[in-house]
Protein backbone atom coordinates (compact mmCIF):
# COMPACT_ATOMS: atom_id res chain seq x y z
CA UNK A 1 0.00 0.00 0.00
CA UNK A 2 3.08 2.27 -0.49
CA UNK A 3 2.26 5.76 -1.43
CA UNK A 4 5.32 5.90 -3.62
CA UNK A 5 6.32 8.76 -0.97
CA UNK A 6 8.37 8.23 2.02
CA UNK A 7 7.45 10.70 4.16
CA UNK A 8 3.67 10.11 3.16
CA UNK A 9 4.30 6.38 4.20
CA UNK A 10 5.86 7.21 7.60
CA UNK A 11 2.50 9.28 8.45
CA UNK A 12 0.38 6.83 7.12
CA UNK A 13 2.06 3.84 9.46
CA UNK A 14 1.75 6.53 12.46
CA UNK A 15 -2.02 6.93 12.02
CA UNK A 16 -2.11 3.22 11.69
CA UNK A 17 -0.42 3.10 15.12
CA UNK A 18 -2.84 5.96 16.71
CA UNK A 19 -5.96 3.71 15.13
CA UNK A 20 -4.70 0.71 16.57
CA UNK A 21 -4.87 2.58 19.80
CA UNK A 22 -8.60 3.94 18.98
CA UNK A 23 -7.26 7.58 18.40
CA UNK A 24 -9.28 8.13 15.98
CA UNK A 25 -9.33 12.06 15.81
CA UNK A 26 -5.87 12.17 15.87
CA UNK A 27 -5.26 9.41 13.45
CA UNK A 28 -7.77 11.34 10.76
CA UNK A 29 -5.92 14.03 11.16
CA UNK A 30 -2.49 12.67 10.63
CA UNK A 31 -4.24 10.67 7.74
CA UNK A 32 -5.14 14.32 6.00
CA UNK A 33 -1.59 15.30 6.51
CA UNK A 34 -0.44 12.21 4.46
CA UNK A 35 -2.85 13.04 1.87
CA UNK A 36 -1.92 16.57 1.46
CA UNK A 37 1.68 15.50 0.27
CA UNK A 38 -0.12 12.50 -2.22
CA UNK A 39 -3.34 13.74 -2.93
CA UNK A 40 -3.98 11.17 -5.18
CA UNK A 41 -3.36 8.06 -3.61
CA UNK A 42 -6.57 5.82 -3.31
CA UNK A 43 -5.22 3.47 -0.50
CA UNK A 44 -4.96 6.92 1.79
CA UNK A 45 -8.51 7.75 0.83
CA UNK A 46 -10.01 5.16 1.52
CA UNK A 47 -8.39 4.79 4.95
CA UNK A 48 -9.35 8.25 6.34
CA UNK A 49 -12.70 7.27 4.96
CA UNK A 50 -12.86 4.09 7.89
CA UNK A 51 -10.92 6.47 10.42
CA UNK A 52 -13.51 9.25 9.75
CA UNK A 53 -16.08 6.32 10.24
CA UNK A 54 -14.27 5.19 13.30
CA UNK A 55 -14.52 8.73 14.72
CA UNK A 56 -18.67 8.44 14.26
CA UNK A 57 -17.65 11.55 11.40
CA UNK A 58 -20.23 9.66 8.96
CA UNK A 59 -20.62 12.38 6.74
CA UNK A 60 -17.03 13.52 6.06
CA UNK A 61 -16.45 9.64 5.95
CA UNK A 62 -18.95 9.50 3.09
CA UNK A 63 -16.95 12.15 1.37
CA UNK A 64 -14.11 10.55 2.01
CA UNK A 65 -15.11 7.55 0.34
CA UNK A 66 -16.72 9.04 -2.63
CA UNK A 67 -13.38 11.05 -3.20
CA UNK A 68 -11.66 7.37 -3.37
CA UNK A 69 -13.93 6.38 -5.84
CA UNK A 70 -13.08 9.28 -7.75
CA UNK A 71 -9.36 7.89 -7.71
CA UNK A 72 -10.18 4.63 -8.30
CA UNK A 73 -13.87 3.61 -10.31
CA UNK A 74 -13.77 -0.32 -9.91
CA UNK A 75 -13.75 0.35 -6.59
CA UNK A 76 -10.85 -2.72 -5.24
CA UNK A 77 -11.34 -1.88 -1.76
CA UNK A 78 -15.00 -1.78 -1.69
CA UNK A 79 -15.84 1.82 -0.93
CA UNK A 80 -19.56 1.00 -1.95
CA UNK A 81 -19.71 -1.79 1.11
CA UNK A 82 -18.06 0.94 3.15
CA UNK A 83 -21.19 3.43 1.97
CA UNK A 84 -23.68 1.41 1.72
CA UNK A 85 -23.02 0.76 6.00
CA UNK A 86 -22.80 4.37 6.34
CA UNK A 87 -26.03 5.05 4.34
CA UNK A 88 -28.31 2.15 4.86
CA UNK A 89 -28.92 2.02 1.67
CA UNK A 90 -28.27 -1.98 0.38
CA UNK A 91 -26.21 -2.40 -3.07
CA UNK A 92 -27.10 -4.66 -5.60
CA UNK A 93 -24.49 -6.82 -5.65
CA UNK A 94 -20.65 -5.92 -4.37
CA UNK A 95 -17.74 -4.47 -6.47
CA UNK A 96 -16.48 -7.12 -8.99
CA UNK A 97 -13.23 -5.65 -8.54
CA UNK A 98 -13.19 -5.97 -4.51
CA UNK A 99 -14.33 -9.56 -4.17
CA UNK A 100 -10.85 -10.13 -7.08
CA UNK A 101 -8.83 -8.59 -4.65
CA UNK A 102 -9.87 -10.18 -1.57
CA UNK A 103 -9.80 -13.56 -2.57
CA UNK A 104 -6.69 -13.15 -4.16
CA UNK A 105 -5.10 -12.05 -1.21
CA UNK A 106 -7.55 -14.67 0.92
CA UNK A 107 -6.00 -17.43 -1.75
CA UNK A 108 -2.82 -18.77 0.67
CA UNK A 109 -4.79 -19.04 3.68
CA UNK A 110 -8.40 -19.81 2.36
CA UNK A 111 -8.59 -23.07 3.05
CA UNK A 112 -6.96 -23.20 6.44
CA UNK A 113 -9.42 -20.30 7.71
CA UNK A 114 -12.43 -22.00 6.14
CA UNK A 115 -11.91 -25.54 7.70
CA UNK A 116 -10.13 -24.89 11.02
CA UNK A 117 -11.87 -21.48 12.12
CA UNK A 118 -14.95 -21.28 10.27
CA UNK A 119 -16.37 -24.78 10.77
CA UNK A 120 -16.94 -24.62 6.74
CA UNK A 121 -19.41 -27.30 5.72
CA UNK A 122 -21.11 -25.50 2.91
CA UNK A 123 -20.10 -28.65 0.24
CA UNK A 124 -20.71 -31.15 2.31
CA UNK A 125 -24.62 -29.60 2.79
CA UNK A 126 -24.79 -29.63 -1.12
CA UNK A 127 -23.81 -32.97 -1.51
CA UNK A 128 -26.52 -33.91 1.23
CA UNK A 129 -29.17 -32.15 -0.24
CA UNK A 130 -28.00 -33.78 -3.86
CA UNK A 131 -28.01 -37.36 -2.00
CA UNK A 132 -31.43 -36.81 -0.66
CA UNK A 133 -33.21 -35.20 -3.97
CA UNK A 134 -31.60 -37.13 -6.41
CA UNK A 135 -29.86 -40.49 -4.86
CA UNK A 136 -27.30 -42.28 -7.41
CA UNK A 137 -27.49 -40.32 -10.17
CA UNK A 138 -24.59 -39.32 -11.90
CA UNK A 139 -24.70 -36.24 -14.12
CA UNK A 140 -23.19 -35.60 -17.12
CA UNK A 141 -22.05 -31.74 -16.88
CA UNK A 142 -21.56 -29.85 -13.75
CA UNK A 143 -20.55 -26.47 -13.33
CA UNK A 144 -19.23 -25.01 -9.88
CA UNK A 145 -20.09 -21.84 -9.59
CA UNK A 146 -17.59 -19.23 -7.73
CA UNK A 147 -15.09 -22.89 -7.61
CA UNK A 148 -12.53 -21.02 -5.28
CA UNK A 149 -10.07 -23.46 -4.32
CA UNK A 150 -12.38 -26.49 -5.30
CA UNK A 151 -13.59 -27.57 -2.18
CA UNK A 152 -17.20 -28.04 -3.53
CA UNK A 153 -16.22 -29.58 -6.53
CA UNK A 154 -13.97 -32.40 -4.52
CA UNK A 155 -17.28 -33.17 -2.85
CA UNK A 156 -19.04 -34.28 -5.79
CA UNK A 157 -16.63 -36.05 -7.61
CA UNK A 158 -17.85 -39.23 -8.19
CA UNK A 159 -21.48 -37.75 -8.80
CA UNK A 160 -20.36 -35.91 -12.26
CA UNK A 161 -18.55 -36.99 -15.48
CA UNK A 162 -17.35 -33.42 -16.65
CA UNK A 163 -16.70 -30.93 -13.76
CA UNK A 164 -16.16 -27.09 -14.86
CA UNK A 165 -15.98 -24.08 -12.44
CA UNK A 166 -15.17 -20.61 -12.88
CA UNK A 167 -13.49 -17.74 -10.05
CA UNK A 168 -12.89 -14.13 -9.98
CA UNK A 169 -9.57 -14.85 -8.13
CA UNK A 170 -6.74 -16.30 -10.48
CA UNK A 171 -4.97 -17.56 -7.36
CA UNK A 172 -7.93 -19.57 -6.03
CA UNK A 173 -8.31 -21.04 -9.49
CA UNK A 174 -4.95 -21.98 -9.31
CA UNK A 175 -5.66 -23.65 -6.00
CA UNK A 176 -8.99 -25.41 -7.38
CA UNK A 177 -6.43 -26.49 -10.91
CA UNK A 178 -3.90 -28.12 -8.50
CA UNK A 179 -6.58 -30.70 -7.06
CA UNK A 180 -6.88 -32.29 -10.88
CA UNK A 181 -10.56 -33.09 -10.22
CA UNK A 182 -11.88 -29.98 -13.06
CA UNK A 183 -12.21 -30.31 -16.81
CA UNK A 184 -12.58 -26.50 -17.75
CA UNK A 185 -11.64 -23.69 -15.30
CA UNK A 186 -12.22 -19.83 -16.12
CA UNK A 187 -11.07 -16.65 -14.35
CA UNK A 188 -13.62 -14.63 -14.69
CA UNK A 189 -17.17 -13.59 -13.58
CA UNK A 190 -18.92 -17.26 -13.12
CA UNK A 191 -22.04 -16.16 -15.19
CA UNK A 192 -20.37 -15.22 -18.28
CA UNK A 193 -17.91 -18.07 -17.89
CA UNK A 194 -21.06 -20.09 -18.24
CA UNK A 195 -21.69 -18.23 -21.53
CA UNK A 196 -18.51 -19.43 -23.02
CA UNK A 197 -19.44 -23.14 -22.37
CA UNK A 198 -20.24 -25.02 -25.40
CA UNK A 199 -22.94 -27.57 -24.38
CA UNK A 200 -25.61 -26.82 -21.13
CA UNK A 201 -24.61 -28.18 -18.08
CA UNK A 202 -27.33 -30.19 -15.62
CA UNK A 203 -25.91 -29.23 -12.54
CA UNK A 204 -25.11 -26.04 -10.86
CA UNK A 205 -23.53 -25.64 -7.64
CA UNK A 206 -22.84 -22.39 -5.54
CA UNK A 207 -21.43 -23.01 -2.25
CA UNK A 208 -21.52 -19.79 -0.20
CA UNK A 209 -21.04 -17.81 -2.96
CA UNK A 210 -24.49 -15.82 -3.05
CA UNK A 211 -23.83 -14.20 0.17
CA UNK A 212 -21.83 -11.84 -2.53
CA UNK A 213 -24.48 -11.15 -4.50
CA UNK A 214 -27.70 -8.80 -2.87
CA UNK A 215 -30.37 -9.07 -6.07
CA UNK A 216 -30.13 -12.95 -7.33
CA UNK A 217 -32.60 -12.49 -9.88
CA UNK A 218 -29.75 -12.39 -13.00
CA UNK A 219 -27.83 -15.23 -11.25
CA UNK A 220 -31.43 -17.32 -11.57
CA UNK A 221 -32.13 -16.20 -15.05
CA UNK A 222 -28.78 -17.02 -16.66
CA UNK A 223 -28.26 -20.38 -14.54
CA UNK A 224 -31.39 -21.37 -16.01
CA UNK A 225 -30.91 -20.79 -19.53
CA UNK A 226 -27.23 -22.96 -19.37
CA UNK A 227 -29.32 -25.85 -17.54
CA UNK A 228 -30.40 -29.20 -19.69
CA UNK A 229 -33.76 -30.02 -19.43
CA UNK A 230 -34.44 -31.54 -15.79
CA UNK A 231 -31.12 -29.50 -14.28
CA UNK A 232 -30.72 -28.47 -11.55
CA UNK A 233 -29.16 -25.51 -9.17
CA UNK A 234 -27.89 -26.30 -5.93
CA UNK A 235 -26.74 -23.84 -3.40
CA UNK A 236 -26.04 -22.40 0.41
CA UNK A 237 -26.56 -19.19 1.01
CA UNK A 238 -27.19 -17.14 4.46
CA UNK A 239 -30.17 -16.19 6.02
CA UNK A 240 -32.18 -13.27 7.39
CA UNK A 241 -35.67 -12.70 8.97
CA UNK A 242 -36.77 -10.07 6.92
CA UNK A 243 -37.60 -8.91 3.66
CA UNK A 244 -35.61 -9.37 0.35
CA UNK A 245 -31.46 -9.15 1.02
CA UNK A 246 -29.21 -7.39 3.85
CA UNK A 247 -25.73 -6.51 3.52
CA UNK A 248 -23.92 -6.93 6.93
CA UNK A 249 -21.23 -5.50 8.46
CA UNK A 250 -19.00 -8.08 7.29
CA UNK A 251 -19.85 -7.28 3.85
CA UNK A 252 -21.66 -10.22 3.34
CA UNK A 253 -25.07 -10.58 1.66
CA UNK A 254 -28.16 -12.55 3.68
CA UNK A 255 -31.27 -13.57 1.53
CA UNK A 256 -34.96 -14.25 2.96
CA UNK A 257 -36.38 -17.15 2.69
CA UNK A 258 -39.40 -15.72 0.43
CA UNK A 259 -37.13 -13.98 -1.95
CA UNK A 260 -35.20 -16.60 -2.51
CA UNK A 261 -38.62 -18.69 -3.34
CA UNK A 262 -40.25 -15.84 -5.40
CA UNK A 263 -36.89 -14.96 -7.37
CA UNK A 264 -36.33 -19.23 -8.27
CA UNK A 265 -40.02 -19.12 -9.00
CA UNK A 266 -39.59 -15.42 -11.33
CA UNK A 267 -37.14 -17.35 -13.03
CA UNK A 268 -38.74 -20.20 -14.00
CA UNK A 269 -37.35 -22.63 -11.24
CA UNK A 270 -39.57 -25.52 -8.66
CA UNK A 271 -37.86 -25.34 -5.67
CA UNK A 272 -37.70 -29.03 -4.50
CA UNK A 273 -35.63 -28.38 -1.58
CA UNK A 274 -35.30 -25.04 0.59
CA UNK A 275 -34.35 -25.77 4.37
CA UNK A 276 -32.20 -24.18 7.46
CA UNK A 277 -28.84 -25.28 7.20
CA UNK A 278 -25.48 -24.04 8.66
CA UNK A 279 -22.73 -24.15 6.44
CA UNK A 280 -20.19 -21.84 8.91
CA UNK A 281 -19.42 -20.31 11.80
CA UNK A 282 -18.57 -16.33 12.80
CA UNK A 283 -16.57 -15.52 15.80
CA UNK A 284 -17.77 -19.01 17.35
CA UNK A 285 -21.39 -18.51 16.99
CA UNK A 286 -23.52 -20.22 13.85
CA UNK A 287 -24.22 -18.28 11.05
CA UNK A 288 -28.13 -18.81 10.25
CA UNK A 289 -28.17 -20.15 6.58
CA UNK A 290 -30.33 -21.96 3.56
CA UNK A 291 -29.62 -24.76 1.38
CA UNK A 292 -31.72 -25.13 -1.57
CA UNK A 293 -32.12 -27.69 -4.71
CA UNK A 294 -33.64 -25.73 -7.61
CA UNK A 295 -34.84 -27.90 -10.90
CA UNK A 296 -36.52 -27.53 -14.18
Amino acid sequence: MSSGNLTADRRFAYAQLLRRDRDFEAAADVLNQTLELVPDWPEGRFTLGETLAEAGRKYDAIAAFETYLTLDPADSLGAAVKLSLLTEKTPATLPEAYITRLFDEYAPRFEKALLEKLNYRAPQIIREALDETHPGIKFARAFDLGCGTGLAGASLTDRVKWLGGADLSAAMVKGAAAKGIYDQLFVGDMLRALDDLDAPINLAVAADVLAYFGDLALTFITVKQHLAPGGLFVFTAQRHEGESFVLGAEHRFSHARAYIEHTASDAGFQVLLLRDAISRREKGVDVPGLVAVLGI
